[in-house]
Order: C-alpha cells, then structure tokens, then sequence
C-alpha cells in the first residue's frame, strides 16, 4: 500500500509539473501589452445619431457655407499612424483606420517598455529581434509619405537597420533603403538615440487592403568592444510616426478617445481614430471615465496633460474658422461585455456676422478678426479654466455681392453651464487700406448660434442691446443688433 501511495504521489507531481509547465509555456507568449492578470472585457462604445452628426462634417468646406467665401485646398499630409509607447503597450496613440500591429520575429510578442525619449515617456525594446513588421490597414488612403522613429539598441544589440515593404502580406518584399548604419560615436545609452526618417512614397497603395513596412536589423559597424549577440541584444524603439494623404471621407473626420481608472486616475487608453458609427476597446474589470471628440480637420486637437484625469484638457485654434468639434463625456463600469451608446454635444458655438448697409461692399477685400477674450480650453473632467489670451489673427476674404453680405466662423468653446463672454476686434481693408477697426461682444454657452448684424460703413452703435431668441437646431441662439 506505501509502494502504491508513493507511486500516485509521484505520478501526481509529474502531472502537476507538467500542468505548471503548460501554464507557463501559455503565459510565456502572452503579449505583454495586455498585462491580463485580471479579466478583461470589450466595451462597445456607439456613437447616437452618428449620420447626422458626421454627414455634415464630411461636406467640403464650399458645401455648407463659407467663412471665408472661397473654396480653401485640397487634401494635405497627415498623421496615419502613430505610436509613442507611453503607456506601456502598442495602442496606437493615432491610427486613422483600426487597427495597426507591430509584429516581430514572426508571431513574437514578449518585448518589454523602457525609458524613452523623452525620458518620462516610454519606448518599446524587442529582445533578439531579427525583423520588425509594421502592419497597416491602408483603405481610403492615397498615398503614403513619411516614417519617423527613434531608435538605438543594447551593447550587444544591432547597430544598422535595412527599410522594406510588401503590399502582399508578406509573399514578397521591396526595398525602400540602403543600410542606415548608426554612427560609430552613437552610445549604448538610454539618452542617446537615432533619429530616422524614411520617404514611403515608392510605396503604392491604391486599391490595397494593407501594407507592410519591415524594419530588418543587422550587426552593423561597431564599437571597438562591441559584440553582436542577435539573441540577447535589444532594439528600442520611440515616437514612431508615418504620414500621407487619405481620401477627404477619412481627412474630415476623427475621433480620439482618452479613457481613465476612477481609481487611479491614470489614463489607461487613448487614441485617434477614423470616425465611424461604433468601435470596441479591451479594458479589465473596473470604473473607467471616457472623453470622446470627434473634429472634422485635418490637423489634429491640441491635447495637454492626458497622464492625469483632473489636469487634462484640450484646445483648437482660433484660425481654424470653420471647425465643428463634437465631445461626450462618459462613466462607465466594466465587469462583462457591454456596449455603451454615446450623445455627442457641440462644443464650439457658430459666430454669423451680417452688414445691412445698402451701398456695394464688394470692394472690401478683407477683414482680420482678433480675440479680445480669454481663449477657450475644454477641460472633460473639471471646472478648470485659464485666463491665456491668443494674439492670432483670422483672416476673412468676405467676396460681398448684392445678395451676400455677411459670414461666419466657428468659436471653439468647450462645455459650459453658464454664459462665457466673447469679444473681437475686427479690422476692415478695402483694396488693402484699412478703412474701420471695431468690436463685437456679448456673453453665450457652447452649442449656440450668435448672430451680429448692422452697418459697416456707417451709423455703428456698439452698445446697442441684443435679443436672445432658442431654436430647434442648437441649444440657443443670440442676436445682437449694432
């Protein structure tokens, strides 16, 4: 009875050693990225009346109505892709079509995050890594222009990369670069880094459903001392970005999204998306707060301080007249699969300026607008506010007719509760001599259309009051005659 006691015994360990060995085979090509020691679920997240709200976005700035009363130009460069590491995984911080993978060594996927550049950020380090794979959905795009990168590698890591492509998902690759060799004197530090910049212009892309950029990395010229050792050296990469051109269904519209732990406070996932009806994002068991902005403009919304709830805001510029930017904020929790539907407000207010005057004004051939208030910062999560004042000048080239004499531009807002006060100084030229400077001021919320409205040339009271009229299609409107 003892033989057999320990007979079962040890059949038992041998089990349990091969059951532990499984385990850890299966937690040894776990990605990194997803840090699963707890359950992790997708969230849906749907956009309410998502049609109505971007068909309007996606008209060409002619369509609606013009600020300027010209058609402005045509598509322009971009960030498709981009990635800075900083939280500690391989969300893109930006992918204008979902979802971009960085793959190395065929399948592998135990890199680690070190110090970056800069320092208080992070970057990502493959150990061993013979080739790197960048792997980007392509639709709607037109043309690719640029990758960036920062790059340097361990004392015994690679010292020379060499850049190719594929459009057939790997069958066959084209070359893009010579050997980009590291200069000789570049240290193995973590302050040291490479800058390279590659042109992807050769790459061509219309009609593809996906291309793939290869980094492939060599031993390269070394340091006296330097060994190469392709299995334990490292790469590390930082702020990797690439650029080029997309058709203006993609160039109008975008979504970024920042998602924070109620807990920590933490932002734990962010980024910028083409806009579209619904999207899903992993996030573990927990109480999260959302920030999602949709803008229809090819440059993107100026975010600050994203690391920390409280602190984070954004803002836009004041040249960009015609902007129409979107945001919902959202608290939500997660312990299942879930979808939630979202109800995107205005957080810019439309400014309508109409001349009564009945002489031709056709030969006013601009105006230049300043803000003389506070410039507006939208911050999702607190009551903060600045008193920063922004000297740039917005140019309106009017195109009077009979029929037409007025415009518009859009003020970037944020939400409020209560009524802000807005105020600008607008400088009249006609055949380029400045003819009239004046201002126009009243108080108004966000999601709201202001309407001023009186003579140019002549009889100008600024002090005139205003009537404040709601309507259907904003939250309010205010008129103000002058």
């Amino acid at each position: 009875m003892k033989k057999n006691a320990q007979f079962n015994l040890s059949i038992s360990s041998l089990v349990f050693i091969f059951l532990l060995a499984a385990a850890s085979s299966c937690q040894k090509n776990k990605k990194i990225s997803d840090e699963l020691e707890e359950n992790v679920f997708a969230v849906k997240f749907k956009i309410k009346d998502f049609e109505s709200i971007v068909t309007p976005l996606q008209k060409a700035s002619g369509v609606k109505k013009l600020a300027s009363g010209k058609a402005t130009g045509s598509s322009q460069e971009e960030i498709l892709f981009q990635w800075t590491f900083d939280l500690g995984n391989t969300d893109p911080t930006i992918a204008i079509n979902p979802l971009p993978i960085i793959d190395y060594n065929n399948g592998k996927v135990d890199y680690s995050f070190t110090a970056g550049w800069p320092t208080t950020g992070k970057s990502i380090n493959f150990r061993g890594a013979q080739s790197i794979l960048l792997k980007l959905p392509v639709q709607r795009i037109t043309s690719i222009q640029s990758l960036s990168m920062d790059v340097n590698s361990s004392g015994t890591g690679p010292r020379a990369l060499l850049i190719d492509y594929s459009t057939d998902r790997g069958l066959s690759f084209s070359k893009l670069s010579d050997t980009i060799h590291y200069p000789i004197e570049l240290a193995n530090t973590g302050v040291a880094k490479l800058p390279v910049t590659q042109s992807l212009t050769a790459i061509p892309v219309l009609g593809k459903e996906y291309v793939w950029i290869r980094l492939r990395l060599f031993e390269g010229t070394r340091p006296t001392g330097s060994i190469y050792n392709p299995t334990t050296g490292t790469f590390k990469m930082d702020n990797l970005m690439i650029t080029g051109i997309t058709d203006e269904s993609v160039l109008q519209n975008k979504l970024y999204y920042h998602i924070y732990n109620s807990e920590s406070q933490a932002l734990v996932k962010q980024g910028g998306i083409s806009a579209q009806e619904s999207f899903e994002i992993d996030l573990p068991v927990g109480t999260y707060y959302l920030s999602l902005v949709t803008k229809n403009s090819n440059s993107p919304i100026i975010f600050a301080n994203s690391a920390n709830r409280s602190g984070f805001y954004m803002s836009n510029s004041f040249l960009e007249k015609e902007v129409e930017i979107y945001a919902v904020r959202d608290t939500f929790e997660v312990n299942n699969a879930m979808e939630r539907v979202l109800t995107l407000d205005r957080i810019f207010s439309e400014i309508n300026v109409e001349f009564t005057d009945v002489e031709d004004l056709s030969k006013i051939d601009s105006i230049r607008i300043q803000q003389k208030h506070p410039s507006f910062y939208y911050y999702p999560f607190s009551n903060s506010s600045n008193t920063q004042m922004d000297a740039s000048v917005l140019l309106i080239e009017p195109n009077f007719t009979t029929n037409n004499k007025k415009f518009y531009f859009n003020q970037f807002m944020g939400f409020h509760d209560t009524n802000r006060s807005i105020k600008y100084e607008l400088k009249v030229f006609a055949e380029g001599v400045p003819i009239r400077t004046f201002e126009l001021s009243t108080d108004v919320k966000n999601n709201m259309q202001v309407l001023f409205k009186g003579l140019l040339l002549e009889g100008f009271d600024p002090i005139q009051g205003f009537i404040i009229r709601k309507n259907e299609t904003w939250n309010g409107q205010v008129d103000v005659d002058f």
